[in-house]
């Protein structure tokens, strides 16, 4: 089978498509035959050698999640999932951009008849960061005041709409040929970065979901009220001030989790959530895929097709 590697760290050209031998299911697992996987920045990080050698020995895989049809099923696990369309977040480490994958039955996710591969793939990575930050990890509850940067990206989206979904005031900050688009996802009032620094029009927010770190994370600080919460995907290093402020930082542990799979998938088909898939290329466009995305002004998300 085909499969997009890496043997050195480096841009998007040191990606290749190789031949590998096809999985086999072993006790507890199901192979899934990949129909599509989504690009996302961390792919990026970890291919640059960004978050630790111990993320990508290489040669190494890339990609984290996708959407397919069971195949095969190992040992201990009920033969009727063959055949079953699912989507999936694989373990780190385990590379998504593959023809077949072997995964935990216990992680991959039935989804609705009427959701294709390309949006089902959409989902896991960008909807399972968002869903644990706000929901696991920071809480948000209705009446909060939650504040999300890079709302326009594909956590950024997701997130705006599960905030909304859970009754909160939403606040976003985006480019401002986004705003509108951030605005239809579900925010009440959009910064945009190239025309005003948000801090300065923001203020008394229970949550700041920060998906930036650095700069973006400190100027953060003065927006939360006391006792407020700034809730993290560990993108990117930033100084610990909660003290100062009188506030509680956390940082989300983002992990394969079939139960926040599930919650996704009830509200995609509910119509409360909807993905945003941006742009859709083919398998063998995997280096344009992860090129776009590392420039990190990606509306939604990119989707690779491999059938």
């Amino acid at each position: 089978m085909r499969a997009v590697r890496f043997a050195r760290h480096g841009g998007p050209e040191v990606l290749e498509m190789v031949e590998v031998p096809s999985p086999v299911a072993g006790p507890g697992e199901v192979v899934v035959a990949v129909h599509a996987v989504s690009a996302n920045p961390v792919d990026g990080k970890i291919r640059r050698g960004m978050l630790g050698a111990n993320l990508a020995a290489l040669p190494s895989g890339t990609g984290r999640d996708g959407a397919g049809v069971v195949i095969a099923t190992g040992e201990g696990v009920p033969a009727d999932l063959k055949g079953q369309r699912v989507c999936f977040l694989a373990p780190r480490g385990v590379g998504s951009w593959v023809e077949e994958i072997a995964l935990p039955a216990a992680i991959v996710a039935p989804i609705p008849g009427d959701l294709s591969f390309t949006d089902a793939a959409s989902l896991p990575l960008a909807g399972s960061s968002a869903w644990i930050g706000l929901v696991d990890t920071a809480g948000v509850k209705a009446g909060d005041r939650v504040l999300i940067h890079a709302a326009a990206g594909g956590v950024g989206g997701m997130a705006v709409q599960i905030a909304r979904a859970a009754g909160a005031r939403v606040f976003a900050t985006c480019s401002a040929r986004n705003a509108a688009y951030v605005r239809g996802l579900g925010a009440d009032e959009v910064a945009a970065y190239d025309e005003v620094a948000f801090e300065t029009v923001f203020r008394d927010m229970d949550v700041v979901f920060d998906l930036m770190g650095g700069e973006v994370h400190q100027r953060s600080y003065p927006v939360l009220k006391r006792g407020g919460t700034m809730a993290c995907l560990n993108a990117a290093p930033f100084e610990d001030r909660h003290e100062a402020f009188g506030v509680t930082v956390k940082v989300a542990q983002v992990f394969p989790d079939r139960a926040v799979l599930d919650a996704l998938l009830d509200r995609v088909r509910s119509g409360v959530i909807r993905p945003t898939v941006e742009k859709v290329l083919r398998f063998e466009d995997y280096a344009e895929a992860q090129r776009l995305s590392d420039t990190g002004h990606v509306r939604g998300k990119i989707v690779l097709t491999l059938r």
